[in-house]
């Protein structure tokens, strides 16, 4: 009935995981699902180690294990490899998703940095998690994983935290000394990579230093209480031990936020190939619009990402769209002489017509049209309609992906004697087409298997 009920909730966590890949991949893909399922999910092993080792006594198990000739040493150490299996399993569980999406784009720095951190934080969630087990075993399994979800919560919390404190220069504060008791945050520094924050520390060696006091000073301190402080109904310390105990745990959670390195003066290296488009999203629009050919702008005009209101382009292929320029010029004053040049940067590719005559007029509600030079809001404007093919190239996630586009234009209007100028910046988003379902294909197989599993046992015991 365990068996059956465990391939079950295998399944599920699996099935969720691999749905929120396919939901996450509709932006970008590490942003999203690498960080939940690289980092917050091996976290989740501290609750579920304290409650695996605490079970012994909850379940009435505890007997045969102080009893039994089995020494308690190798029960324990029995139960931590029980662990360390299911760490792998999960981890080989991330590889399918993983493959296709190294298929696609490759293996970039961010990805390479995950598949090093998922396994050095399963080890150390293990570790402390066994920890949580020894120090709160009892006849309720409620202790240890409350204790464990609570320890779970604060290492979490501190990952965004730090990159907050190190983005606005306070990583080397007592605050900043704080956030380095999460060894989500150490093992972050001492590979050398950031989620969101611009530098990482130019040393690491007290940080690696710190991270093995964290593991070996977990185990070795569950260790030694399991087989040296606790007896089979309840704790047998002396005054001794319950110091040692005490100091041990202050050691673990305080010798790390001392020791490990903040001087977080290197430059953090980019995540991936992203091109870099600063001064681009703020608040105010931009005087262009991009739409399907022959389509009328969008209803909220105009965002610097052109299509947001609409699908992604594919990348690798081909898109026609009719790019427009909204002039802040009234329908009353004639426009002539009009040129047209856009580009598109960082591997988009721009083939664009020859406008002509393509100018109509728009009118614009509660003065949402372009500023003139006057200062007043255009309420009828010129409008060019530009047809576009556009071509994005060596996408560097499976979505997300935002290329640049400038719009450069010359125009003549009736009684000013010098040409007046247009210029925009831009951008597209655009993502692998069919990849997010190829990543929702991969992530089934694996649930699909212990859904099968746990029908055939029921099978069996029915």
């Amino acid at each position: 009935m365990r068996g059956r009920f465990a391939w079950i909730g295998a399944g599920a966590i699996l099935l969720a995981v691999g749905g929120m890949a396919t939901a996450a991949t509709q932006d970008t893909w590490l942003d999203g699902y690498g960080i939940i399922a690289y980092g917050l999910v091996p976290l989740a092993f501290i609750p579920l180690a304290a409650g695996f080792v605490a079970s012994a006594r909850a379940n009435r198990f505890v007997e045969c294990v102080f009893t039994a000739p089995v020494e308690r040493r190798d029960w324990l150490i029995a139960k931590l490899l029980v662990l360390l299996t299911l760490a792998i399993a999960y981890y080989l569980a991330l590889l399918p998703m993983m493959i296709v999406y190294a298929a696609h784009i490759g293996i970039p720095l961010l990805l390479h940095k995950f598949l090093l951190w998922t396994p050095a934080l399963l080890i150390v969630s293990i570790a402390i998690g066994a920890l949580i087990g020894v120090l709160f075993i009892g006849r309720s399994l409620a202790a240890p994983a409350g204790a464990g979800m609570g320890v779970l919560m604060f290492y979490a919390g501190l990952m965004p935290l730090q990159e907050l404190l190190v983005a606005r220069g306070n990583g080397a504060t007592r605050t900043g000394h704080l956030v380095l008791a999460s060894p989500a945050v150490l093992l972050k520094n001492a590979l050398g990579f950031t989620l969101a924050a611009g530098s990482i520390p130019t040393t690491t060696a007290a940080t690696w230093m710190s991270l093995a006091i964290i593991t070996i000073g977990a185990l070795s301190l569950a260790f030694w209480i399991f087989l040296r402080a606790q007896g089979v109904e309840t704790w047998e310390t002396t005054p001794v031990q319950r110091w040692i105990i005490t100091l041990g745990l202050l050691a673990i959670t305080i010798v790390p936020m001392a020791l490990a390195d903040t001087n977080y003066d290197t430059p953090a290296p980019p995540a991936n190939n992203a091109p870099a488009i600063r001064g681009l999203f703020g608040r105010s629009g931009v005087n262009l619009a991009l739409v399907a050919t022959g389509h009328e702008p969008p209803a909220r005009c105009c965002s610097p990402l052109l299509n947001r209101d609409f699908d992604s382009l594919g990348t690798d292929e081909n898109s026609k769209r009719d790019l427009l320029l909204l002039f802040p010029i009234d329908s009353n004053e004639k426009l002539s002489d009009l040129k047209i040049q856009v580009q598109g940067d960082d591997n988009l590719t721009v083939t664009a017509d020859d406008p002509g005559d393509r100018l109509e007029t728009r009118t614009y509600p509660n003065e949402s049209g372009p500023t003139a030079t006057d200062g007043h809001h255009v309420t009828t404007g010129w409008v060019a309609r530009l047809p576009v093919v556009l071509r994005p190239e060596k996408p560097w996630d499976i979505g997300g992906n935002r290329y640049p586009v400038s719009v450069r234009a010359s125009y003549r209007v009736d009684g000013e004697p010098t040409p007046r100028s247009f210029v925009a910046r831009a951008a597209v988003e655009a993502q692998v087409p069919g990849a997010i379902y190829e990543m929702g294909a991969v992530s089934l197989l694996l649930p699909l298997f212990c859904f099968g599993a746990a029908f055939r046992r029921w099978r069996r015991t029915c």
